[in-house]
C-alpha cells in the first residue's frame, strides 16, 4: 500500500443538522459584511436560497443574490457571473447548491479580484491568490466539490470540458448540513449519491490511491452502500441523509488525494455533446467500468464487496462479480434510466465518443486498467439498449 498522501482541505469545515444556520454568526465573527450569495434557479424555487438570503438580512448583513446560475455552466456564463460578482466588490462569496454553483464559487475566490480569465486559466495560466473568502453549503450529496481544489467548467467552443485544479480554490468555510437535502426530487436525490459512489470507487481503484484516500474511500462507500436506498423510501431520514452528506464530503477529499479516473473519462462526452446530467452518466458507466477494473485488484474488490454485505465464507460469488452484481441491482432499485438512447445518443456515435474519452489521458491514465478504445467503445455500446 502506498502510505504517502499530500491533503489539501477547507480552512473550516462544520457538519451537523441546521449547521447552515450558523452562517450569519459565523461571517460575523470573521468581519464579512458585505456578500455575494450565488445559487441557481432550482435552490432559489426551493427556498433554500432565500432561506439563507433572509437569515443575512436579519443579521445586518448586506447580500446581493445570483441566482442563475445553470446546472452544467460554461465559460461565458461563469464570466458574466464573475463580472457581476466584481461589480458589487463583496468581501466574501457564498455558494449554494450543487457542485456547478460551489465550482464558479471557488473560481471567484481567485478571479474577483484578478484580471485573469475562466479560460485562460483552463489553459494552464497561473492560478491568481485567493482573494476573496469563500463559503461552500452543498445542498446536494453528491459531487464532493467542498472538499476538492478542483472546478469543472464546460468550454463550449471545443466542445469539452476542463479542469481547474489548484490549492488556492479550496473554500474558506463549508457548512454540511444534511437538512437542506431532504426537500430534493427523488431523480436528483438518487444521480448525486450515485456520482458520490463513483468519486469513492474511482479513487480507490486508482493508481494513485494511497493509504488515507483508501481509509476515506471504503468509510464513504459503506455509508452509500447502506443508506442511498433509504434516502429513497423516507427522503426526511436524517441519519440516512447525513451518512450521504458525509460520505460525498469524505469522497471528495478522495478526488483531492487519489483522483477518478475511467468512469469520469467515459461520462464527460456525454455531459458535453448531450447534457446527460453528470451523476445520471456516471452512474450508467459504472457497473461496467468496474467489471474491467476490479479483476486487477482482487484484494481491494473484497474490502469494496463486503461494503455491500458479501460475506467471504459463501463460495457462490466472488468478490469483483458480487460487487458488480450489486451496482446494476442499485441502479434498478434506485430507477436510474441505463440506457444511452434514452438520452438522444446514437450508435454510429460511439467512435466520436470513444475518441473523446480514450484522450481524457489525465483521467484515463489514473486507471487501474489500460482501457483499449474496443474496450471503452463495448462499455458504450452495452449502454446502448433498452433499460
Amino acid at each position: 500500500m502506498n502510505m504517502a498522501f499530500d491533503l489539501s482541505s477547507s480552512a473550516r469545515t462544520i457538519m451537523g443538522d441546521g449547521s447552515s444556520k450558523k452562517l450569519s454568526p459565523l461571517l460575523l465573527e470573521y468581519g464579512k459584511q458585505r456578500i455575494v450569495v450565488l445559487m441557481d434557479a432550482g435552490i432559489k424555487k426551493s427556498g433554500i436560497g432565500d432561506g439563507i438570503t433572509t437569515n443575512l438580512q436579519t443579521a445586518g448583513i448586506q447580500a446581493k443574490t445570483i441566482a442563475d446560475l445553470p446546472r452544467e455552466p460554461g465559460v461565458p456564463d461563469v464570466d458574466k457571473v464573475i463580472g457581476e460578482v466584481k461589480e458589487f466588490n463583496p468581501d466574501a462569496v457564498i455558494a449554494v447548491g450543487g457542485g456547478s454553483v460551489l465550482d464558479i464559487g471557488k473560481l471567484c475566490s481567485v478571479l474577483v479580484q484578478s484580471d485573469v480569465s475562466v479560460l485562460e486559466l483552463l489553459d494552464g495560466a497561473e492560478i491568481p491568490e485567493h482573494a476573496t473568502f469563500t463559503v461552500l453549503i452543498p445542498t446536494t450529496a453528491g459531487t464532493g466539490s467542498e472538499a476538492t481544489k478542483n472546478a469543472i467548467i464546460s468550454i463550449p467552443s471545443r466542445n469539452t470540458k476542463g479542469a481547474v485544479v489548484h490549492e488556492r480554490l479550496l473554500p474558506d468555510l463549508v457548512l454540511l448540513d444534511p437538512a437542506l437535502t431532504t426537500s430534493l426530487p427523488e431523480g436528483i436525490t438518487t444521480t448525486t449519491g450515485m456520482d458520490a459512489l463513483c468519486h469513492a470507487m474511482e479513487c480507490y481503484f486508482s493508481k494513485k490511491a494511497n493509504a488515507m484516500s483508501d481509509l476515506l474511500a471504503l468509510d464513504a462507500i459503506k455509508r452509500i452502500a447502506r443508506s442511498i436506498r433509504k434516502t429513497i423510501g423516507d427522503g426526511q431520514d436524517i441519519e440516512a441523509r447525513s451518512d450521504m452528506m458525509l460520505a460525498a464530503y469524505y469522497a471528495g477529499m478522495c478526488i483531492t488525494l487519489s483522483g477518478t479516473n475511467a468512469v469520469h473519462a467515459l461520462s464527460y462526452p456525454l455531459g458535453t455533446r448531450y447534457h446527460i446530467p453528470h451523476g445520471q452518466s456516471n452512474a450508467m458507466l459504472l457497473p461496467y467500468v468496474m467489471e474491467q477494473n476490479l479483476a486487477a485488484m482482487p484484494e481491494k474488490s473484497l474490502y469494496a464487496a463486503k461494503c455491500f454485505g458479501y460475506d467471504p465464507q459463501k463460495k457462490d460469488w466472488r468478490p469483483a462479480d458480487y460487487l458488480v452484481k450489486e451496482l446494476h441491482s442499485l441502479l434498478d432499485d434506485l430507477d436510474i434510466n441505463t440506457s444511452l438512447k434514452a438520452f438522444g445518443v446514437k450508435i454510429e456515435d460511439t467512435e466520436m465518443l470513444v475518441e473523446s474519452a480514450h484522450q481524457n489521458r489525465r483521467l484515463m491514465d489514473n486507471n487501474p486498467v489500460d482501457l483499449t478504445k474496443a474496450q471503452i467503445g463495448a462499455i458504450y455500446s452495452r449502454l446502448m439498449g433498452e433499460k
